[in-house]
């Protein structure tokens, strides 16, 4: 944990309830984020934030993206006027007090920077956050304690051990007793989880080991990630889900396609939106493969988190009856993939899109190669020489063309993204959503509450835009 992360104080506002839900036991670990990416190497540099190296366009939409999870989940908030303020002196105070204090003290402090926007760089507000949290070691303190050799070691001790367990980022989750396969295929005890939307994942894994580690008994497996509006779709809707088959997010946002037309009924439309990625990287000043733009324990978190997620849709699907075909993913040998003429061949017959998607991230189909390509779509009963020579026509390249510059405009940074829909008198009008874009499968549950009719708040994040602030 660290105070001055945004995202490590919505994760301090539930951590607390999913420990008295899971009867588990919660150490409160305060860490150095700057040296955490000091010592990944992480681009921004260890005074610098995560979206510091992001394009604008990517930068616009993480921030909508923080707008809407505040909101979401109620969480009181001022924009502090300065941001961010060195959190060292208040970690070292967290060290300083006895363990079973380090809870109260914690929330008060996160409550000092994020709501009452106190400067926790002065030892004299510190102490008075101390004083006011209840903490019986407060009426000790003097402002010899920031000093404090023992303290400034646990808080080394806790940032090196943090690191050492991978952690990219905060706030980060170690759950002691589950067993993990690590970025070299080691099996471990130990397993760390990244993020304050990872959450669920900490709490299934939890569960899971009171049901002797099989994820699938978890009770109710989505109901873990929280819901805004759970319900029947409000009206007729449309989603547009904007994708290319190069990405495995985008393969599991698509995965989940059927499952959010059971759920919803007849009347969600789905409408397939296929881009070229690597033409939209370059438009917006992404690298054309990002993950060789991140830290290297950034990049094996990644790889943790898909196979988190392939468990995750997976547990659900036979929880729910098997419906459809299980996740049966395999990293391609061939990466990046080339997928110009497997999306003409998609826009020609989306029917296909299956077929390309399992090609790609199940079976291992080099379809950056014509000729392998039409050897599977042969062997699938396809005619692969009409199917190539369609989409090689203007009139296809123009709708891909066309679809890319179309994801630019409209603020597209990546893929799977999507966009809801709300069937009035008019026409079809987008939900209520600041932007209108949700980036990212890991966001499916943002796309339910819109289908079911949820609305974002109008008006920002009080202080959050103005020029003091960054992320």
């Amino acid at each position: 944990m660290q105070i001055t992360c945004p995202f490590a104080y919505m994760g301090a506002l539930r951590v607390e309830a999913l420990a008295r839900r899971t009867e588990a036991d919660l150490v409160w670990t305060p860490v150095l984020l700057g040296a955490i990416y000091r010592e990944t190497a992480a681009p921004q540099g260890a005074a610098g934030s995560a979206s510091d190296v992001f394009n604008p366009t990517k930068k616009r939409l993480t921030s909508r993206a923080l707008r809407r999870t505040l909101q979401r989940n109620n969480v009181e908030i001022k924009w502090p006027s300065v941001h961010p303020r060195s959190p060292v002196l208040a970690l070292r105070l967290l060290y300083y007090v006895p363990v079973e204090e380090r809870p109260a003290l914690s929330q008060a402090l996160y409550r000092a920077y994020w709501v009452e926007d106190l400067d926790i760089t002065d030892r004299s507000v510190l102490l008075d956050v101390a004083r006011r949290s209840g903490v019986p070691s407060a009426s000790r303190l003097s402002e010899t304690v920031f000093d404090d050799k023992d303290a400034q070691d646990a808080l080394r001790k806790a940032t090196a051990e943090v690191i050492a367990r991978g952690a990219p980022g905060l706030p980060s989750f170690w759950v002691a007793e589950e067993n993990c396969v690590d970025a070299d295929g080691k099996t471990r005890q130990g397993r760390l989880y990244w993020g304050q939307d990872r959450m669920h994942f900490v709490e299934a894994a939890l569960l899971a080991l009171r049901q002797g580690g099989d994820y699938t008994q978890v009770p109710r497996l989505a109901s873990l990630q929280p819901r805004c509006l759970p319900g029947p779709p409000a009206g007729q809707k449309r989603v547009e889900f904007w994708y290319d088959f190069s990405s495995p997010w985008a393969f599991l946002g698509w995965t989940q396609l059927d499952r959010l037309k059971r759920q919803f009924g007849p009347d969600v439309e789905i409408v397939m939106k296929p881009i070229l990625l690597g033409a939209l990287f370059k438009a917006v000043g992404a690298p054309n493969v990002p993950m060789a733009a991140i830290s290297q324990a950034k990049r094996n978190y990644m790889r943790q988190d898909l196979g988190d997620w392939i468990r995750h849709w997976n547990s659900i699907n036979q929880q729910r009856g098997l419906h459809d075909k299980p996740i049966e993913f395999r990293w391609p040998s061939q990466f990046p993939i080339r997928t110009p003429t497997a999306l003409r061949c998609a826009i020609v017959d989306p029917n296909l899109v299956p077929l390309l998607f399992r090609a790609c991230w199940e079976r291992n189909v080099n379809v950056s190669d014509d000729r392998v390509l039409a050897e599977y779509l042969t062997a699938a009963g396809c005619d692969a020489t009409a199917l190539l020579k369609k989409g090689s026509s203007p009139q296809v390249k123009d709708t891909l063309r066309s679809n890319t510059q179309e994801a630019f405009d409209r603020g597209v940074c990546g893929v799977p993204s999507y966009r809801v829909f709300d069937k009035t008198d008019e026409g079809w009008v987008l939900s209520g959503l600041e932007g209108g874009i949700v980036w990212g499968q890991d966001e499916l549950v943002v796309v339910e509450d819109l289908v079911a009719g949820w609305k974002q708040k109008e008006g920002p994040v009080a202080g959050y835009d103005s020029p003091a602030s960054r992320l």
